[in-house]
């Protein structure tokens, strides 16, 4: 069953966080796009390592009407090396969480925001939910791992080669998994989600992600093989 733990909450440089006995949440609320600055980074990925977080089940969500917009341009990182380990940090932070994570996407999800939220166990996405990756337009490389978990192949191409902007209806992703709901209606589903698994041991639980990712690791590997032939 899932650890019960103290109810406490936080908030610090645009990211809510609360501690539930059922689960911890954490919002993304920077207005008006909920842009990641690395300060942002730190502190979303210190929440999730926290000791309070336990193996308790983990919902994302953005506020009020946007996930996130990925990094915050406007304020550029003075250590490009530092932004991208934090970036990378929280993308582990959420797929090696000992618990089940559950991303609740409503409005624009983009660049590092979808690989966050691609990163979830379960990826809950209103059918208006606009998914873009437009770091090649800024002459940036993108990573592709974490999309690999949701999307299929030739939307992954679309959406990094030539950062076309895609809708999830669109994408018709609940073919492959993803969970689409009327839009205003992503945190209601993925808290249902939670509720849902509120009986589950988290030991067994966190044996099968182990392997999923082992899983997903040597297909990495393959893949990467392939490329370097």
């Amino acid at each position: 069953m899932t650890p019960s733990g103290p109810r406490c909450a936080g908030r610090g440089d645009g990211v809510d966080v609360s501690y539930g006995p059922d689960a911890t949440r954490i919002r993304l609320d920077r207005p008006p796009v909920n842009a990641f600055t690395v300060e942002m980074l730190g502190y979303f990925a210190a929440a999730i390592t926290d000791p309070a977080a336990g193996a308790r089940p983990l919902l994302i969500s953005g506020a009020p009407d946007v996930f996130s917009a990925g990094f915050d341009i406007k304020q550029p990182a003075s250590d490009s090396l530092t932004a991208d380990w934090l970036a990378r940090k929280c993308i582990s932070a959420v797929q090696e969480h000992p618990g089940l994570t559950v991303a609740a996407v409503e409005g624009a999800v983009v660049g590092l925001g979808l690989l966050i939220a691609t990163s979830a166990d379960i990826l809950v996405l209103s059918k208006s939910a606009l998914l873009r990756m437009p770091e090649v337009t800024l002459g940036i490389a993108s990573d592709v791992q974490p999309l690999r978990r949701f999307l299929p192949e030739a939307w992954i191409r679309r959406l990094c080669l030539i950062g076309e902007p895609c809708t999830a209806e669109q994408m018709q992703l609940d073919r492959v998994g993803v969970m689409l709901c009327d839009p205003g209606t992503a945190d209601e589903r993925a808290q249902a989600v939670i509720t849902a698994a509120r009986d589950i041991d988290v030991d067994p639980l966190g044996e099968i992600k182990r392997r999923l990712r082992a899983l997903a690791n040597a297909a990495d590997r393959w893949i990467d093989l392939q490329h370097r032939r």
